[in-house]
């Protein structure tokens, strides 16, 4: 009897140690983490050292630190955690060649970098991270022609990842591919509309819906249109053209710039669906068919709102206001689609 309650009170008391272990690991690392996002790097790996204590294998302690010393800038050593992690083959895996490849391509080793980016994509190809990651380091290194086939990877893997639409959107417009970056930029501005970047992105998509427009003194429009194009979207090109032109008929006379606004994206994204037909691929796919349904849902109203809020117009922020049904609809269907 006397035996039995022994060991029972020795398994309470090892469970106890062992809960106890555990909490004290998390809140190591919570400190940690607190630590590192105020810029205390020091204090931060002190209490992730404490963490290792408990568990000197914890493949997630050891991604702290190398993110804490890639923070640093001691890229050395953020490759060294980054690899143990690789190592163990356990959690915090595809983190960790991001990581790695991060601060291989912070020290110039551009190749070596894109080569553990693409380590890391043939075991973890649905990383939409590790796609954009591979992008910006060609995109910084001029390649925008793998930059460009990596962004799409990683928008086929995560459609909402901002960034990615943003940074694709930019090498349309360098393209001179107006259609694309038109749409990357819509979907951009639906991911940020309000951020320290969505006021150039805004910029850009209005500077693309224009372009090819001109009025002269005597109130003439004048359109210029590629017509030996053999773009994909060369009726698209056209009849965007044709919907900025229409701005300054006689029936639009009186109608606010975001009337208008919401009225042409409206119809370009039913033009765009309606010429669907016998059109496929990456744009049609991951863009054309979004904006769409959006145009058949009727909710392109609010959409064309929502994404001026950068403008910081008063007309866009009291239409918002005054409908807030409206936006609530809107983001009902968004959570559906």
């Amino acid at each position: 009897m006397r035996l039995t309650y022994l060991i029972t009170m020795l398994f309470i008391s090892a469970t106890l140690t062992v809960s106890a272990q555990k909490s004290n690991f998390l809140d190591f690392v919570k400190q940690g983490i607190e630590f590192h996002d105020s810029g205390d790097f020091k204090k931060a790996l002190n209490e992730y050292r404490k963490a290792l204590k408990i568990s000197p294998e914890s493949p997630m302690v050891h991604y702290e630190i190398g993110s804490t010393y890639f923070a640093m800038e001691d890229h050395k050593n953020a490759i060294k955690y980054a690899d143990m992690v690789i190592d163990y083959n356990d959690e915090y895996v595809d983190q960790a060649y991001i990581l790695k490849g991060n601060a291989l391509d912070s020290q110039g080793k551009t190749k070596d970098a894109i080569k553990v980016y693409k380590q890391g994509i043939r075991k973890y190809g649905d990383n939409y991270l590790l796609h954009f990651n591979l992008a910006l380091t060609y995109y910084n290194s001029d390649d925008v022609k793998n930059a460009e086939s990596s962004l799409k990877d990683a928008i086929v893997a995560n459609p909402y990842h901002s960034s990615s639409n943003l940074l694709l959107g930019y090498i349309q417009v360098d393209k001179g591919e107006r259609i694309p970056a038109t749409l990357c930029m819509y979907k951009f501005l639906l991911l940020e509309a309000s951020s320290s970047r969505s006021s150039t992105a805004h910029e850009i998509l209005m500077a693309q819906m224009k372009m090819g427009v001109t009025q002269t003194d005597d109130n003439t429009i004048n359109i210029s249109f590629n017509a030996d194009s053999d773009s994909e979207f060369q009726t698209a090109d056209l009849m965007l053209s044709m919907l900025e032109a229409s701005r300054n008929v006689e029936e639009n006379e009186g109608k606010t710039d975001g009337q208008l606004f919401f009225e042409n994206t409206d119809a370009f994204f039913a033009m765009l669906g309606e010429i669907r037909d016998g059109n496929d691929g990456f744009w049609w796919k991951y863009y054309v068919d979004f904006f769409y349904e959006m145009h058949q849902e009727e909710q392109v109203e609010t959409f064309s709102y929502f994404v001026s809020m950068c403008t910081e117009d008063e007309e866009v922020f009291e239409w918002l206001d005054a409908n807030e049904s409206k936006i609530n609809d809107f983001s009902e269907w968004y959570d559906k689609y």
